[in-house]
């Protein structure tokens, strides 16, 4: 017999209702939805019509859902393995002479919102069959929900619960007992919280939105529009000038599952923290938020409101990971800011003698440090990153120094004007083979996620550490034969910018990442951050991760010594750079003798076009000093996890696998792969990756942005 299953949807409610099998609404007063059917009907019967439906949708500012109605026809679907992702099948079940011909569960696409953190009453899920004779006939079956970051469902009382931690959308399913096939909605959860310190008359609130005059004196200054956020970050500190110190301020922020309205008086300097009690309102925005947020500000000078200023920013999918080691050139120590973390951690045991801890690389797994001491002649030596301790220490001149992805060897020795670098293993100044270039001094090393691939500066003029001419030049090197081939330059010189120097490499180690300066020493230096591919074919300047039209001219030309972190995430690539830019109204001098240095994040679009800037408006990063001068963040992931141990992504682990031991058990380290590899997971090509869960990009599963 053949069977043709249809999609019906009957009812659609406001918010606090929810739809019940006879379209009664049903008090909860934070829920909205339908109810669901699907119906089986026998080839002898006449084809089943069309039927009209209504469908909850929400105010496209991002507020309050509310309600419109709109006609569709019903869709038609075969009947396929649920597994493979088919919503809504069913198939004839025999009730004696009266068989089941529709399966119907309630409410559809259902809507829970949580306000100020209260949590709702649970919203109950039922499920009837229908008989060809119009019985309706209770159900039995598991009741199952695909993102308990969003809610729990009581899988056999079909209570659904939300958990406030996060907004977002996902798939109920009902697997009825007996023959009867799965059947599916959709079910979202929206956070709004509300933050208002002293009362406002609602009048004022009100007149924000009649304003219709543009703010003649309010001007943001930090965040840039169209910045890229990760998550797992403390939120920005949004600045502006021109409002006086009785100004009322109306902050919205909203995306599709997340609402934030906040009014405020913030005197000048005007600076404005997301709230963190009773809830982190910028941890639950992330969490809540894949792709764009819009953040309106609105000020009210006492007589009328103003139109907001409005800006577009983009949640990546994912929390940045490992650690930035960067130099405080006041302390003149290398520290380490673990992502996400409030302050740097002073974690090296200098050796006696030793007062500072400069010029550093440090290897992509996080386990070694290769960093030059004293100063003046800087001698390298390699920190085990774990623990702080020196591992070796030959007191050599070496100034620059790169470590290769796992630590096993280090490239040095730019400061002993030899002419020459020296490639030798980690623990061993005996040299096993040297990198030289005709007509100039190799200089600034750095080694790419690939160990068969370098890349450096050839100078041609001044002394190891001040000169003002180089190109950018890369080679192949193999650590079984330990030589060097293809030595070439693939960046040439671009006065008046003549130094081109500082390279990294990109977690695919096909692009690098460089700068264009005016000298070599970036104290008041004017410079620029360039990216380039492996043979140098394609060469773009990177605009928005300088400030090319987003800060004022001269500001855009503060950027240096960028590094790439190791591996991609949330589909980007995430870029630190220095930068003497100012930082709002909180770092406003602009004096090339003083301005103070710090550490910005630029996300790259992973999917890298010639000729196209794959960067974004950088943010600051959270967590170091605003009183030093940081400069030289080098990115490197955590000291792997060893099996067993707790893990967020594969890239945490020595094995490179990380997944569940079981069901409902939190993931550990694992050295194979579950059934393919997941998210973050390690891999060597694209057809490792489990289906939907990316490419293979530097040997870890990672998303391509959209």
């Amino acid at each position: 017999m053949t069977t043709r299953i249809y999609l019906l949807l009957t009812g659609a409610c406001v918010l606090a209702t929810a739809c019940s099998d006879d379209g009664r609404a049903e008090s909860n007063s934070n829920t909205d939805g339908g109810s669901g059917s699907v119906s089986a009907s026998g080839a002898t019967d006449a084809d089943t019509e069309p039927v009209p439906t209504t469908s909850p949708t929400t105010d496209p500012s991002g507020g309050t859902p509310g309600t419109a109605s709109q006609t569709s026809e019903a869709t038609e679907a075969t009947t396929v393995d649920p597994s493979a992702g088919t919503v809504m099948t069913s198939a004839d079940t025999t009730t004696g002479d009266d068989p089941i011909v529709e399966v119907v569960i309630d409410p559809l696409d259902a809507i829970v919102t949580v306000i100020d953190g209260q949590i709702p009453a649970p919203l109950q899920y039922t499920a009837k069959g229908i008989t060809q004779n119009n019985v309706e006939i209770p159900l039995d079956g598991t009741w199952t929900y695909d993102r308990l970051d969003l809610a729990s469902l009581g899988g056999q009382s079909g209570s659904f619960t939300a958990t406030g931690f996060a907004g977002g959308k996902g798939t109920v399913s009902f697997d009825p007992a007996g023959d009867l096939l799965p059947v599916q909605t959709s079910a979202t959860v929206k956070l709004q919280y509300t933050s208002e310190p002293d009362p406002v008359d609602p009048g004022i609130k009100d007149g924000f939105g009649m304003a219709v005059e543009p703010d003649p004196a309010m001007v943001l200054l930090y965040p840039y529009d169209k910045t890229v956020f990760p998550r797992g970050l403390t939120g920005p500190t949004v600045q502006w000038n021109g409002g006086a110190a009785d100004d009322l301020y109306y902050i919205h922020v909203y995306s599709d599952f997340f609402e934030f309205k906040g009014y405020t008086k913030v005197p000048p300097p005007s600076r404005y923290n997301f709230p963190k009690l009773p809830a982190d309102v910028w941890l639950k925005l992330t969490a809540s938020t894949e792709g764009p947020v819009t953040f309106d500000i609105q000020r009210f000078d006492g007589n009328k409101a103003y139109l907001a200023k409005t800006q577009t920013w983009t949640i990546a999918p994912a929390n940045l990971t490992g650690a930035v080691y960067y130099w405080e050139v006041n302390n003149g120590n290398v520290v380490r800011l673990k992502i996400g973390d409030p302050a740097p951690q002073q974690f090296i045991n200098k050796p006696p003698g030793v007062a500072c801890v400069a010029c550093h690389s440090v290897s992509k797994d996080g386990s070694r440090i290769a960093a030059a001491f004293h100063g003046g002649y800087s001698p390298w030596n390699v920190i085990e990153a774990a623990t702080g301790n020196v591992l070796y220490f030959p007191n050599i001149a070496s100034g620059f120094q790169a470590i290769s992805p796992n630590g096993s060897h280090v490239l040095w020795g730019q400061s002993d004007e030899t002419g020459s670098l020296k490639l030798t293993t980690f623990d061993n100044a005996a040299v096993l083979t040297t990198l030289t270039t005709p007509g100039g001094k190799p200089v600034h090393p750095a080694w790419a996620g690939d160990p068969s691939r370098v890349a450096f500066a050839r100078k041609t003029d001044g002394n190891w550490l001040d000169f003002n001419n180089s190109e950018l030049w890369t080679a192949n090197v193999d650590l079984m034969t330990n030589s060097f081939s293809n030595v070439k330059q693939i960046v040439d010189k671009a006065p008046p910018l003549g130094t081109t120097t500082f390279p990294t490499f990109a977690p695919d180690s096909e692009w690098i990442a460089f700068s264009r300066l005016n000298q070599a020493r970036t104290r008041g230096a004017v410079t620029e951050v360039w990216l380039t591919n492996f043979d140098g074919s394609a060469q773009m300047r990177l605009d928005k991760a300088n400030g090319l039209g987003i800060i004022e001219p001269g500001q855009d030309q503060t950027t240096y010594e960028p590094t790439f972190l190791p591996v991609s995430v949330g589909g980007y690539f995430w870029l630190i750079i220095g930068s003497e830019r100012k930082y709002g109204n909180t770092l406003t001098d602009t004096n090339p003798g003083s301005r103070r240095k710090q550490l910005w994040v630029s996300a790259i679009d992973a999917n890298i076009q010639p000729g196209q800037d794959p960067s974004h408006p950088p943010f600051w990063l959270p967590g170091q000093e605003l009183n030093n001068s940081n400069m030289r963040g080098e990115w490197a992931l955590a000291p792997c996890k060893q099996i067993g141990e707790g893990c967020n992504a594969g890239f945490d682990c020595c094995g490179g696998f990380c997944y569940p031991p079981a069901e409902g058990e939190e993931p550990t380290c694992n050295d194979m792969p579950d059934s393919c590899s997941h998210m973050g997971d390690a891999c060597e090509v694209d057809a490792a990756c489990c289906e939907g869960e990316g490419s293979c990009i530097g040997g870890f599963c990672s998303i391509m942005p959209g």
